[in-house]
């Protein structure tokens, strides 16, 4: 599993552990599920400003912090990864879930409508085409958690 990460004001990311009885932070935490470890990387310092961050390379993963009692406030998945779980079936997974069912999920993509199609019929609260704006993400996010 990938580490996680926290930041302090000037988005410089420092690496620490997310307590998992830490009931009484105040900031959101987003599970980033990518198997491109720069993309990873990038959209979890980016986000790391407001959000505590864990990231995973594979669906597979996700479920293990999910698992371990990381509960996410969103989660943000690649439409295509490297293990058999993939994107479809991690939503699907976790939309079958009484623990997991109601956690938004972004997901991100090719510009291929079809797969953009697939994922709404799962659940998806949005959909992201590659390469996608940051800022927009963010602020898609942010909308999303209210």
């Amino acid at each position: 599993m990938d580490r996680t990460h926290s930041s302090n004001k000037d988005r410089n990311p420092t690496r620490r552990s997310i307590k998992m009885d830490d009931k009484h932070s105040k900031r959101k935490k987003a599970l980033i599920v990518e198997s491109n470890d720069t993309l990873r990387q990038f959209i979890g310092t980016f986000l790391s400003a407001e959000f505590d961050i864990a990231t995973a390379r594979t669906g597979l993963e996700a479920m293990a912090w999910l698992g371990k009692g990381f509960i996410p406030d969103i989660i943000i998945t690649n439409t295509q990864m490297s293990d058999v779980t993939g994107g479809a079936n991690l939503l699907a997974n976790l939309r079958s879930s009484g623990l997991f069912g109601n956690i938004p999920v972004v997901a991100i993509g090719d510009a291929n409508i079809e797969e953009e199609e697939r994922f709404r019929n799962l659940g998806v609260s949005d959909f992201f085409h590659k390469p996608f704006n940051p800022i927009r993400l963010h602020d898609r996010i942010i909308q999303i958690l209210g």
